[in-house]
This record gives structure tokens, C-alpha cells and sequence, in this order.
């Protein structure tokens, strides 16, 4: 008999894991009344955040100073992403993704439509930055992934409208892999496509059926060989992306709460994998505002540090780039977090690996030429 509480999962603390730790060094409100942050990405010359007003803001990411404001979106942001240091996109609800050029003024520089107007609910470019891929919620019993040519908008290369019977939370291109994609749903389904031939029947590799509503997924390990998986239901596990195994189940991870350690946890935001130390790191929070950031064992987690006084509310977001000691979050308190590690100089940018370093950028030349706790979706 367990009483119906969850399995009690082994945690320890190990506050060495994070050196120096992190603190509190601004914060911003978003803005006021009852507006709330969906997203936060960032780049070396943009803080960028998404909010429930379907306003996308830039801010100066050292100093959170408010440098621009994008509109064009008519509902939901669900997803925001920076391309290189010139570029954003977005998706929302409204049916469409844009790609913004932050070095003009006004409309986006692109926009790609779902058909009918479907609401988007996630989108990733690949590697060679060729496709475009788009999630769809469940409209009239379908949810879709529609891919289109990244260099012609108008261009729907294909849609796969068998593989997921629920919506479509997440879409994420491998890192290394132009041609692998794999999917998240609420359907519980983990879905990964080999896309040489753009056929869903063909295409489809391996399925994992998590048995949960999927919130977020995504690839970690040396050679993106594994895969994290956080639920709707707060639960966490571990998966072989090649043969969709299980590795690990930790079940609902609101069980590792301990008042001894300053932990309370009461809900998952994300997981990174960091490829310095080869350690994949859970981040979640509390419904006061703490956030949590735990190192992820085999069958263990490990508490490295938990940060407090710069939320009063649920956070949606953060953004951590841990090699160079700062993260940031944002909330339903409409508030943005700055939080360095204690040695970081004021005077030193944010770096952040961008496509564009790696080769050319199709979708930036294009731009070029142009100019001289409810779920959020």
C-alpha cells in the first residue's frame, strides 16, 4: 500500500555542481496588470520574451532596459525562437509563424501560413535550414505537422496528419541530423521521422509512448542519443531515442520536495542538456516563485541550487546559459529575472551558439535583401 502518494525519488544536494552560484542581480516588470510572460529566448544582443498579450519584447540583456516591441501575432504566442543574432521567429495560434528581422522596423520579414488558418503550437528549422516544421492543435479530430520550404513561404512541402491524434505541443529538429525530427503530444506519443522522402508512412522511425500529455521533449547526450520527456502530470523519464526504449521513469517529480534542502517543487519547466559537462539539468519551481535547478542522475536527481526573491507567482520560462553563469525567467507575475553567477563581470555580453556561425543563413541573406499553471497554448 502506497496511499495513493507518488514514489519518493532519491535526491541529494550537491550545491558543487553550480560554482559560482547564481543570485538575483535585476528585476523587470514585463508590464502591469493581468499579463503574463509565455517565453523567454535569448541571443548576444536580445533578451526576447513572449506574453499572453501576443506581444513579443526585446530587451537589452544585460541591463533587462526595454529596447523594442514586435506586433503582428492575433493570439497566442506559443513559441519563440532567435535564428543568429538578426533574426526571431514565432508561432501562435493564430495559424502563423514569423520570422522578424530586428534590424528593421514593422511587419515580419516572412510569414508562413498552416492551411485554414490551423493553430500552431510549436515549429523548429532544421540543421540545413531547408525545412521549416509546424505543429498543429486538434482541429475537427486532425492534428498535423505541415513542413514547408524555409525559403519559400508559400511552399507547403507536405503535412503528416496520421501520426498524432491530439495536439501537437512539440516539434524539434535533431541537432546534428538535418533530415530527423521528432514530436511531442498530448496524446503521450513521441514520434521520430526520417524525412528523405517527406513520406509519413515511410518516414515514421520509432514511436514512444510516454502514457502522459507531453509538455516538453527534447535530445541530450554526446550524440543526441537520449531523450528527455517532462508531462502535463509533472512527470519525468528518459528515453533511447534510437529504439525508444525507456530508460527511466521517475514519475511525478513533485515527490522529491524536502523542506530540509529549501526545496519545494511544485511543477516541471524544462530540462538542458549541457554539452561542456555532459550533464542534463532539470529546472521546476514552486508555486511561490522559487526556481529549482537539479542535476538529472541515471535513476536520481541531485539539488544544486534553488533560487529565490525574483518571482511571487508560477514561472512559465527561463533561459540559462550556464557556461557563462546566467539565467534568466519570466513569469504570471508579468516579471523578468536577471541572474548572474557571483564573480561575473558587468562588462562581459552574453554569448549564445547561433546558426548563423556555423555556415550561411538562407533565411538572413533572404532578410538581407530586404533591408539594408494553464498550459500556454
Amino acid at each position: 500500500m502506497n496511499d495513493g502518494l507518488p514514489p519518493q525519488i532519491p535526491i541529494t544536494y550537491e550545491p558543487a555542481l553550480i560554482q559560482p552560484p547564481l543570485a538575483l542581480r535585476q528585476s523587470s516588470a514585463f508590464s502591469h496588470g493581468d499579463i503574463y510572460i509565455f517565453d523567454i529566448a535569448a541571443n548576444s544582443n536580445n533578451l526576447i520574451v513572449s506574453a499572453s498579450n501576443h506581444q513579443i519584447k526585446l530587451y537589452n540583456p544585460q541591463t533587462l532596459a526595454i529596447k523594442n516591441v514586435l506586433q503582428f501575432h492575433t493570439d497566442t504566442i506559443s513559441q519563440i525562437k532567435p535564428h543568429g543574432e538578426h533574426l526571431v521567429m514565432s508561432s501562435s495560434k493564430d495559424g502563423r509563424v514569423a520570422v522578424w528581422d530586428l534590424r528593421t522596423e514593422g511587419a515580419p520579414v516572412q510569414v508562413f501560413t498552416a492551411p485554414n488558418n490551423n493553430p500552431l503550437l510549436s515549429f523548429d528549422l532544421n540543421l540545413s535550414e531547408s525545412i521549416l516544421a509546424a505543429g498543429t492543435e486538434l482541429v475537427e479530430y486532425d492534428a498535423s505537422i505541415h513542413f514547408w520550404d524555409a525559403r519559400n513561404p508559400t511552399k507547403l512541402m507536405s503535412t503528416y496528419a496520421e501520426s498524432h491524434s491530439d495536439d501537437i505541443t512539440n516539434v524539434k529538429f535533431h541537432p546534428t541530423n538535418a533530415s530527423r525530427l521528432m514530436t511531442g503530444s498530448v496524446d503521450g506519443l513521441i514520434c521520430q521521422f526520417d524525412l528523405t522522402d517527406m513520406d509519413e508512412d515511410e518516414g515514421i522511425m520509432v514511436v514512444s509512448n510516454t502514457g502522459s500529455s507531453i509538455n516538453k521533449i527534447g535530445y541530450f547526450g554526446p550524440q543526441s542519443e537520449y531523450i528527455y520527456c517532462l508531462s502535463h502530470m509533472e512527470t519525468l523519464s528518459l528515453w533511447n531515442a534510437e529504439d525508444a526504449d525507456a530508460i527511466h521513469h521517475f514519475g511525478d517529480i513533485r515527490g522529491v520536495s524536502q523542506s530540509a534542502l529549501g526545496l519545494t517543487l511544485d511543477y516541471g519547466i524544462d530540462c538542458q542538456y549541457e554539452t561542456e559537462s555532459g550533464r542534463l539539468f532539470l529546472l521546476s519551481g514552486s508555486n511561490e516563485g522559487n526556481i529549482n535547478i537539479l542535476h538529472v542522475n541515471a535513476t536520481s536527481l541531485q539539488l544544486c541550487q534553488v533560487l529565490s526573491g525574483g518571482h511571487s507567482e508560477i514561472v512559465r520560462s527561463t533561459c540559462w546559459d550556464s557556461r557563462r553563469g546566467i539565467l534568466y525567467s519570466g513569469g504570471e507575475d508579468a516579471k523578468l529575472g536577471l541572474w548572474t553567477a557571483n564573480a561575473l563581470q558587468e562588462t562581459i555580453p552574453l554569448q549564445v551558439a547561433s546558426a548563423s556561425s556555423r555556415h550561411g543563413s538562407p533565411l538572413q541573406a533572404r532578410s538581407e535583401g530586404k533591408s539594408a499553471r494553464s498550459t500556454p497554448y
